[in-house]
């Protein structure tokens, strides 16, 4: 897969990733933080690469982070209460700082949950009519042949009871448009596509939306990619991707994309999804934000050299969880997958 990034390089993991960090408090007051990070990669030919790597920050200004944080692997880091804390202010006992420590940190944990959020990431929101059993794209934008889909697809959606399809194709909610309409619509320049997935990207669909994140906050959402392509096909590869990046009234950004399926998927199979003869199994892609800021996540798919024969992707349960862990150098994304019905 490849990748569009102007600043950094996002990395694709295939297998796990796991983390810890600490806090503990000086004597002087001031708090160090410690983060220690081990990735390990299934390159898929019977090999296993493993990287870590470890930062750490001070913090001078007396103010506590997060107590806790729950990592992709479902553990849960949490401050050692004893540590010691000094008294800041050389009159109120020490147990009466803990307490104000730890209210505030709580207050501030919450405030980040209320602030870091994407809305109807699972695309349920208010039906259009009463009594429909399908949910809307409120909250998103969307541009060419996106639709609402259930389970009756043949794929069942991983959250709720509704799922976002983005195909390469015609129906009655529209059709595709141009590479270079699409581009524009993702913040991507004209033909940027072409290079990102090697090939002639002439139509397709996408979706997107704007949302309000802190640095350490991670953007999860569940694909599978549909085809009536050959399967693998190297001419006419039509291939799905999501991108990242600033909001446009942020200048100070770049959008990155990544290519997160195509026709060599091994998991292909029939799988009896209506207009498809076959699909992937269902993955879960996991990014984690660098900074806080205001973003824009897409997602999109393409036909590659042809514009009559089309794929989709099932997008769903699309959400922003925050960890409260703070900047880091880099943006990292985590590849996993899971099975589908």
């Amino acid at each position: 897969m490849a990748d569009i990034n102007p600043t950094t390089t996002p990395e694709l993991e295939n297998n796990t990733s796991d983390s810890q960090s600490s806090v503990s408090i000086n004597p002087d007051g001031t708090e160090v933080r410690e983060a220690e990070a081990v990735v390990s990669v299934d390159d898929g030919m019977d090999g296993t690469t493993t990287d870590s790597g470890s930062a750490s920050d001070t913090n001078t200004d007396g103010e506590d982070g997060a107590d806790s944080m729950n990592g992709s692997n479902g553990n849960t880091t949490s401050e050692d209460e004893t540590n010691p804390i000094t008294d800041l202010t050389n009159s109120a006992p020490q147990e009466d700082i803990s307490e104000v420590r730890r209210t505030e940190s709580e207050a501030q944990q919450s405030s980040l949950m209320s602030i870091s959020s994407i809305n109807n990431g699972s695309f349920e929101g208010n039906p259009p009519e009463p009594g429909e059993d399908r949910g809307t794209f409120d909250n998103f934008r969307t541009i060419g042949d996106t639709s609402i889909e259930t389970n009756d697809i043949g794929i069942a959606p991983t959250d709720a009871e509704s799922q976002a399809l983005i195909t390469t194709g015609f129906s009655d909610s529209g059709g595709s448009v141009e590479e270079s309409d699409l581009s524009e619509f993702l913040g991507l320049t004209s033909g940027s596509l072409d290079a990102l997935l090697d090939g002639d990207a002439t139509e397709g669909s996408g979706i997107k939306q704007t949302f309000t994140a802190q640095a350490g906050d991670i953007v999860e959402f569940d694909y599978t990619l549909l085809t009536n392509e050959a399967t693998p096909t190297g001419i006419f590869n039509d291939s799905a991707f999501f991108t990242l990046g600033k909001s446009s009234n942020d200048s100070s950004g770049a959008n990155f994309a990544l290519e997160i399926a195509d026709t060599s998927d091994p998991t292909f199979s029939d799988k009896s999804v209506e207009g498809y003869s076959e699909a992937t199994d269902t993955k879960t892609i996991k990014v984690a934000i660098s900074e806080a800021g205001t973003y824009e996540l897409g997602f999109g798919i393409v036909d590659l050299s042809d514009t009559i024969v089309d794929s989709g992707i099932l997008v769903d349960d699309v959400k922003l969880i925050s960890t409260g862990v703070g900047p880091f150098s880099s943006p990292s994304v985590e590849g996993t997958q899971t099975e589908s019905d």
